[in-house]
C-alpha cells in the first residue's frame, strides 16, 4: 500500500491527469481512496486492470487528491505516480472511430471486416451528415465474428434525445435492433463498451419487415479516420463531466483540421 500526501497533490486542478504506472500480473486490481476517511473514489473500489491507470480530474476529484490518497490492491507493482497539467485539453483514446471505407447500412460491408480495441466507456461508430428515414425498414442487423467477451451496447440516436438501445450478451454474435416508424431522423449508430475489450465486426445490415437483408444500397454512413485530438463529456445541460455518466451524455470529438464531432450518447 502507498500513502501520498496531499502536500504533494496541492497543484492538483480540474482536467489535470493522475496517472499511475503499473506493471500487473493475471488477477490485477486497483483500490484507490482519498482523505482521512479512505473513501474510495467511485469505480475504484476494486477495479480489474490490467496495466497503468489514468484518472481524468473532475473538480470533486481534483478536491480530494489535495487531502491525500491511498493506493492498494493486488497483483500489480506500481513504478510512479504523476499527476499531468493539460490546461483543460486531455488527448485520450476512450472513443474510436471505424476508419472503414464506404461503409453502407445495406449490403453489408464494402471491403474487409474491422477488429477495433475498444477502451473502457469508449465506442465506435458512425454518423449521417444530415438525418435519415428507417422507419420504413424493419431493423438493423449487426454481426460480429467471434463472440463479445463483455457485454456491448448498440445504440441508434434518433430526433433530438431519441435513443433505441440493445444489448449484446457476453458469448453472443449477432444483435437485431428492431425500427419503428419513430426512426425517421436516425443521424448515428454506436457500439459501445463499458469495459475495455476487443471486438471484430462482420458486418452491419438493414432489414425489411420481414428479416430479410436489403439488398441494395439506401445510404452510405460517413466514416471518419482523421486522428482523434481529445473527447469531453458533457450532461443535456451543458456540465462537463469526467467521465459518462448515467442519462443522455454530449460527446464531443476533436478531431485533426481543427474540427469538432459532436454526438449524444445515451448511458
Amino acid at each position: 500500500m502507498l500513502n501520498i500526501d496531499g502536500s504533494k497533490l496541492k497543484e492538483a486542478k480540474v482536467d489535470d491527469v493522475l496517472h499511475l504506472s503499473i506493471t500487473t500480473s493475471p488477477g490485477a486490481q486497483l483500490q484507490l481512496s482519498w482523505g482521512n476517511s479512505w473513501t474510495c473514489f467511485e469505480g475504484l473500489e476494486h477495479k480489474s486492470i490490467s496495466g497503468d491507470y489514468e484518472m481524468l480530474l473532475s473538480a470533486q476529484d481534483a478536491t480530494r487528491l489535495r487531502q491525500g490518497i491511498h493506493i492498494k490492491g493486488v497483483n500489480f507493482t506500481l513504478t510512479a505516480v504523476t499527476l499531468r497539467s493539460n490546461d483543460g485539453e486531455y488527448t485520450t483514446q476512450s472513443e474510436h472511430l471505424f476508419a472503414w471505407k464506404d461503409m453502407l447500412m445495406s449490403g453489408a460491408t464494402q471491403g474487409q471486416a474491422c477488429t477495433i480495441g475498444l477502451m473502457p466507456y469508449g465506442g465506435a461508430g458512425w454518423y449521417w451528415p444530415e438525418p435519415i428515414d428507417l422507419s420504413s425498414y424493419g431493423s438493423i442487423v449487426i454481426q460480429l465474428l467471434q463472440p463479445a467477451a463483455e457485454p456491448l451496447t448498440v445504440q441508434l440516436l434518433y430526433d433530438d434525445k431519441g435513443v433505441k438501445s440493445q444489448v449484446i450478451a457476453p458469448n453472443a454474435t449477432q444483435c437485431t435492433l428492431p425500427l419503428s416508424s419513430l426512426h425517421k431522423n436516425a443521424y448515428s449508430l454506436n457500439i459501445i463498451s463499458e469495459k475495455a475489450q476487443t471486438v471484430s465486426i462482420g458486418s452491419v445490415n438493414l432489414a425489411d419487415k420481414q428479416g430479410n437483408t436489403i439488398p441494395s444500397a439506401v445510404g452510405s454512413l460517413q466514416e471518419d479516420s482523421r486522428k482523434v485530438i481529445s473527447t469531453h463529456y458533457y450532461n443535456a445541460v451543458g456540465m462537463r463531466l469526467p467521465y459518462p455518466q448515467t442519462g443522455i451524455n454530449i460527446v464531443k470529438t476533436h478531431v485533426e483540421e481543427g474540427q469538432t464531432l459532436v454526438r449524444k450518447v445515451w448511458k
